[in-house]
């Protein structure tokens, strides 16, 4: 894949292969910690989480990253809006802030649904395993994964001044 190039006025933002991958290994250890945590309360459970993973991405190729002026050609950090351009057509950019906005509820069940799972089972089970998994997930989600977006993979987006996720 090598090296995209994107110009907004004097700013120009690169996205290698190897920086696209860097850039979901935050949203990764999220999924493979939300998985673990609910494959405790049930298998069926961990494998839904993981169906319910795949379906929110491809929603959020197609309700978000369309919208995004950083839609296909390489230039987006993460990678999804190449992705979005061979699943989905490009939609009206000025509707990008609207659409990541409505999307964002639904998104956020990514992270609630393996709290209420960690919480039935430091409840009904406790172990300091559980809890140290809960704290795992916790601080990799909520607070890795918001500040490796901040400083790394949002810091030279070329769609950071309208993007929800960027502020």
């Amino acid at each position: 894949m090598g090296k995209y190039a994107f110009s907004i006025g004097h700013h120009a933002v690169r996205s290698t292969v190897k920086e696209t991958v860097i850039a979901n290994i935050p949203s990764l250890t999220t999924y493979v910690l939300g998985f673990i945590i609910l494959s405790y309360v049930g298998i069926l459970f961990g494998i839904l989480y993981l169906s319910f993973i795949v379906l929110a991405l491809v929603l959020f190729l197609r309700y978000v990253c369309t919208y995004c002026p950083s839609y296909g050609g390489g230039r987006c950090p993460s990678g999804y809006g190449t992705i979005a351009s061979k699943l989905f057509k490009r939609r009206d950019i000025s509707q990008f802030q609207r659409m990541f906005k409505t999307y964002i509820p639904f998104l956020s069940l990514v992270w609630i649904y393996p709290l209420l799972g960690s919480l039935f089972l430091l409840f009904t089970d406790f172990s300091w395993f559980f809890l140290a998994l809960t704290l795992s997930f916790v601080i990799v989600g909520f607070v890795i994964l918001p500040l490796f977006h901040k400083y790394y993979e949002c810091k030279d987006c070329p769609n950071k001044q309208n993007c929800p996720w960027a502020k």
